[in-house]
């Protein structure tokens, strides 16, 4: 879309909105949303995750900040869901009929699949603010993506998959969670997460430790 695409180029890169999106760009931070060894279908890795996404969510997005969420949805083309009801899924997490009267929504084509089956995505482009959304139901659906499935209108869609970007624009930050193990944080200025990585510094992922302790600790480069 026009006015995403224009954004994504003044600010980070065309084709950005992809995961894993901490290792398409530099300033990133990856945070585990569950402590290792923590199963999540015992209740303290349920509450766990459900509490660190929302507290790194709301670090990222102020009650005045402009967010636009980025839903894209990859299913049958023959699953015609969204085409007839494409508004259905976000009236569950939008408020209100005012904010959700600016959604947008297209269709774009995608490659065959590994079955040789048609496929294409679901575009969806919400602009608000955080209060606006019910943010901490919007994680929980992608935390627990396949329990809650029928919310998002892909039930009995075995090849179907969705994602969700949340972009800051005034602080140009794009927050995904990319699974119920961990959220992905970029930024174009990294002292924009460097309080994230100060913060939260128990919750960085152990994978990547060194990488993410050598891009915030050393001497500012510009980035």
């Amino acid at each position: 879309m026009e006015t995403l695409e224009k954004y994504l180029k003044q600010h980070f890169e065309k084709g950005i909105l992809q995961a894993p999106l901490f290792l398409r760009w530099e300033t990133a931070l990856r945070f585990e949303l569950t402590e290792p060894g923590v199963t999540m279908d015992s209740p303290n890795g349920l509450k766990q995750a459900i509490q660190r996404s929302v507290a790194l969510f709301d670090e990222v997005f102020g009650d005045e900040d402009d967010l636009l969420v980025v839903a894209e949805v990859y299913t049958k083309k023959n699953h015609n869901f969204f085409e007839k009801r494409p508004l259905s899924t976000y009236r569950t997490f939008v408020k209100s009929q005012e904010v959700l009267d600016h959604l947008r929504h297209e269709l774009v084509t995608e490659p065959r699949s590994a079955e040789g089956e048609e496929m294409i995505t679901h575009r969806f482009l919400q602009p608000c603010r955080k209060q606006d959304l019910r943010y901490s139901l919007m994680l929980e659906t992608k935390l627990f993506e396949q329990e809650r499935m029928p919310i998002t209108g892909l039930k009995k869609q075995p090849n179907s998959r969705f994602e969700l970007y949340y972009l800051n624009q005034n602080r140009h930050i794009i927050f995904h969670v990319f699974s119920e193990r961990g959220c992905d944080i970029i930024a174009t200025d990294r002292n924009e997460i460097r309080p994230l990585y100060e913060k939260y510094n128990e919750w960085i992922e152990k994978a990547h430790r060194s990488m993410i302790d050598a891009r915030f600790t050393e001497p500012s480069t510009g980035f």
